[in-house]
């Protein structure tokens, strides 16, 4: 009886409709430390890239000597940087001294084997050397890492294959190198290269698709009498939430989140305390779910590509 009676006593404290508010709340912030930590696709070389933009800014502005000092400093710090000694390599390469940009793009790879453009670096090197077998197998790694999406390992592999007689092959590789030129290049802005805008024309349209299939979940969370087909339908349509959109479709899923509660808090009224139980479970469980699923099907949406 003393456990019933405390059992009854915590309800009284927490009903049913508190405790889904909470659990909702709980899984929102565990999204927020997923964006946090984890939503940040960026590989380790961007990231890298970006942390030491200054230096980077030095090198394309070819001031060398400043760019070889920053770098210096920086490799002091942070020694184990893949992006920081392929940058030292360049100073040294344009200060005249390709021995030194060997020795750092070799232990840049020792830290990060598949920055591309270390291997596109090093093969440039061995080809003013006249080395162009290893200047191929060089530039046969640039484009494995960067996925055979870049001109530059293509138009330079074709080079050292004209030198080794490998005309046919060439051909391919030069004419390759030309059509991912002749390829359209994501539009400029905020004067970054290749940085696309985070509001588009699709994500809008996915915006309102979302918001259509909210208001459909609405519907079903009004009239289903138990809260399994909520919950079916809110999982299947987070799923797609990361399947359209795995890299922005947590904006999505927090229209989904708000349509739900403003529209049920605006358009659903229940006069039955026990359907409003159901009603409120089919929700917040929801809502809940809804964040659960876009971010697994992003991730199995780039598990597929």
């Amino acid at each position: 009886m003393f456990t019933e009676a405390k059992r009854e006593g915590l309800a009284n404290v927490l009903p049913p409709t508190t405790m889904l508010e909470l659990t909702t709340l709980t899984v929102f912030i565990g999204y927020l430390v997923y964006l946090r930590y984890y939503a940040d696709q960026r590989t380790k070389a961007e990231k890298e890239a970006d942390d030491m933009r200054e230096g980077i800014d030095l090198y394309e502005s070819r001031r060398y000597v400043e760019s070889l000092t920053y770098f210096n400093r920086l490799i002091e710090a942070r020694s184990q940087s893949g992006v920081a000694f392929l940058y030292r390599a360049r100073c040294y390469r344009a200060l005249g001294d390709p021995e030194a940009a060997l020795a750092d793009l070799e232990r840049g790879k020792s830290y990060d084997d598949t920055v591309a453009d270390l291997h596109l670096e090093t093969g440039q090197i061995r080809t003013e050397q006249h080395n162009y077998p290893a200047a191929f197998l060089d530039f046969d790694k640039a484009i494995f890492y960067s996925h055979g999406a870049a001109a530059e390992p293509y138009r330079w592999r074709g080079l050292a294959r004209q030198q080794l007689q490998q005309t046919a092959e060439a051909k391919q590789d030069l004419a390759r190198a030309e059509a991912i030129d002749q390829t359209p290049k994501p539009v400029k802005t905020d004067g970054q290269p290749g940085k696309k805008m985070f509001v588009d024309r699709l994500l809008v349209r996915n915006a309102l698709l979302t918001v259509l299939v909210s208001l459909l979940l609405l519907f079903v969370i009004k009239h289903s009498p138990v809260i399994h087909w909520p919950y079916l339908v809110a999982a299947a349509s987070a799923a797609g939430i990361g399947f359209l959109e795995p890299r922005r479709g947590w904006s999505l899923a927090i229209v989904q989140v708000i349509t739900l509660w403003g529209g049920y808090q605006l358009l659903v009224t229940t006069e039955s305390s026990t359907q409003r139980e159901v009603e409120a479970f089919s929700l917040y469980g929801s809502m809940g779910l809804t964040f659960i699923g876009s971010f697994v099907g992003s991730i199995l949406q780039r598990a597929m590509a």
